[in-house]
């Protein structure tokens, strides 16, 4: 496996995924949520940060072409939670798609992914998600990595 050390927390965290009921998000991601409201706001925040960066590595021109080939009508929101669904499938997963490898991901979606950080800090902070108080560095945003569509 290519990736780092520094994402194992959120590798391993994504374990806790609850496939029982695969076509509803939020009862995959409940596992994930409850673990991460038990940790140190710095732990939430740390994950949020991981996750942003993987979304971010993803973020290429590349990618948003083969995805583009895959749905035509590929809009920005449409790229950002294919790439989700390449994180909740795992790093062997994600890495296959990082090298372009895994055109079928383009087709699947999971944006609920996005939310797990201020859902988790909500639950145990007893507040809105809305409130969520913490900022990644970079953005997963689609063109936010200026290199990945550069290239």
């Amino acid at each position: 496996m290519v990736l780092t050390e520094k994402f194992d927390f959120f590798w391993t965290t994504m374990e806790l995924c609850d496939w029982r009921d695969e076509w509803n998000d939020d009862k995959v991601l409940r596992p994930v949520i409850r673990y991460l409201s038990k940790q140190d706001d710095q732990i939430i925040f740390a994950f949020d940060d991981l996750m942003t960066e993987l979304l971010y590595d993803l973020d290429t021109k590349k990618l948003a072409e083969q995805c583009e080939k895959v749905d035509p009508l590929m809009c920005d929101d449409t790229f950002l939670y294919s790439r989700c669904a390449a994180l909740i499938n795992g790093p062997d997963f994600y890495e296959k798609v990082k090298r372009g490898r895994m055109k079928k991901v383009w087709s699947m979606d999971f944006e609920a992914l996005l939310y797990v950080p201020g859902k988790a800090w909500a639950l145990k902070h007893r507040r809105s998600a809305d409130d969520y108080p913490h900022s990644s560095p970079l953005s997963y945003e689609t063109g936010s990595n200026e290199e990945g569509w550069n290239r």
